[in-house]
């Protein structure tokens, strides 16, 4: 990673980069294979002359690269433009799994979470009108879903559950392999239900294999983690039942049409590569940086950790990229915009929740007050955050926050 001080990209006048969950800047060595794979392989993979046999092996050999990051087949691995359509797409193929309407119509359930990324919690509302119902199951207090509350939610009607396995905004780790578990008991003798997790921000930053998951279907971006926007990736189980609504040249064995991305593919694998390579070193480091973090935040008066179970030695329970917390009642645009002056960039959450209150639906679902909800603020690492980068931002909240904190209070009370 090239950076201009304080383990931030080059080009940014020195500001400090925090934020690392929305987007992670990029890899140079995926760069690299994004330029190197433009300018060599531009052929069609669909086409049936040289070079686009060329391009096709090129894409045959990232997949193949891929799927064994992740522990799954060749086959197994749809490429997508991201996150996002990697879950909509297993979202929107129950419209024609289910076949709805007429004498074919079947009562039809999705149960998933509180905490999910909007590309779940919002797409799976929008089926509603379809007649497909959705049951949303809330976590503890502590940020996590208890994998026997999704099983007993699962019923008669229910054909898919879907639970993210590191949340985007807390950080909390999800028991997915043992939710898993519990739905296979729970729909044994019922109807097939297809279980998905969304692991956008899992790859590359904790250990993970979608076969000790026990998941039919995984979601993956590439931006997350190094690699450019507007690539990612969905595993689908080679015996998952799955029904695809679009269609076009049948790219993708029919499932994802359109001529593929495979600069970005290439990137993607290259990026995912070189990340769970270095995770061995790069994960203990985080959990040192977090546990810094977190003691320093708990020094500074009027700081609410989110959950405030979390202790900084749980990197089971969380991730040690990811921090939820907040300085409660002053909201959290406020402390993002007074904190971006002294040249760090965090945020409030999620960066895909822009309406109000899809940024407080996560730590409301915890049961914080919409209040103490609005204040909370995301901070987010990488492996090239520094221990200067974490004390530089603690001194600027340390001195930034009180006074507004103080001016907050006063109007609220």
């Amino acid at each position: 990673m090239i950076t201009g001080g304080h383990g931030t990209p080059e080009g940014h006048g020195g500001s400090v980069y925090l934020d690392w969950a929305a987007s992670a800047p990029p890899d140079p060595a995926a760069l690299a294979e994004a330029a190197e794979v433009s300018r060599t392989f531009f052929g069609n993979p669909s086409s049936p002359h040289a070079m686009g046999r060329e391009a096709a092996e090129r894409m045959d050999a990232a997949r193949g690269r891929f799927a064994r990051l992740v522990g799954a087949e060749p086959r197994e691995i749809v490429f997508t433009s991201g996150g996002t359509e990697s879950n909509t797409a297993v979202l929107l193929s129950l419209l024609e799994r289910c076949r709805l309407g007429g004498a074919e119509r079947r009562r039809t359930r999705i149960v998933t979470t509180a905490i999910e990324h909007a590309s779940i919690h919002d797409q799976a509302r929008s089926l509603e009108p379809y007649g497909i119902s959705v049951t949303v199951v809330k976590p503890e207090q502590n940020g996590i879903v208890d994998p026997s509350a999704v099983a007993a939610a699962v019923d008669d009607d229910t054909v898919l559950v879907s639970i993210m396995l590191v949340n985007n905004e807390t950080g909390a780790i999800q028991k997915v392999a043992e939710t898993g578990r519990l739905i296979r008991e729970a729909s044994r003798r019922r109807r097939k239900v297809l279980f998905h997790s969304d692991c956008v921000q899992a790859l590359g930053k904790i250990p993970l294999s979608v076969g000790e998951l026990g998941v039919d279907a995984a979601s993956f971006s590439g931006h997350k983690l190094g690699g450019p926007r507007g690539i990612g990736a969905l595993y689908l189980r080679a015996d998952a039942q799955h029904g695809f609504l679009p269609v076009g040249g049948g790219q993708e064995a029919g499932r994802r049409p359109g001529t593929e991305n495979l600069a970005g593919i290439c990137a993607l694998t290259v990026a995912a590569e070189r990340r769970i390579a270095a995770l061995p070193q790069d994960f203990p480091a985080a959990s040192s940086l977090m546990e810094k973090l977190i003691s320093g935040l708990k020094g500074i008066r009027g700081f609410r950790l989110f959950p405030e179970s979390r202790t900084g030695r749980d990197a089971g329970s969380f991730s040690p990229w990811i921090l939820c917390g907040g300085f409660p009642p002053l909201p959290g645009e406020v402390v993002v915009r007074t904190i971006d002056g002294r040249g760090y960039c965090i945020a409030t959450g999620s960066a895909c929740s822009t309406k109000k209150r899809d940024r407080t639906r996560v730590p409301e679902s915890m049961g914080l007050s919409p209040e103490t909800a609005l204040s909370a603020i995301r901070i987010s690492l990488g492996p090239e955050t520094s221990e200067d980068d974490v004390d530089g931002l603690l001194i600027a909240l340390r001195e930034e926050v009180p006074p507004l904190l103080s001016i907050s209070r006063g109007r609220s009370s």
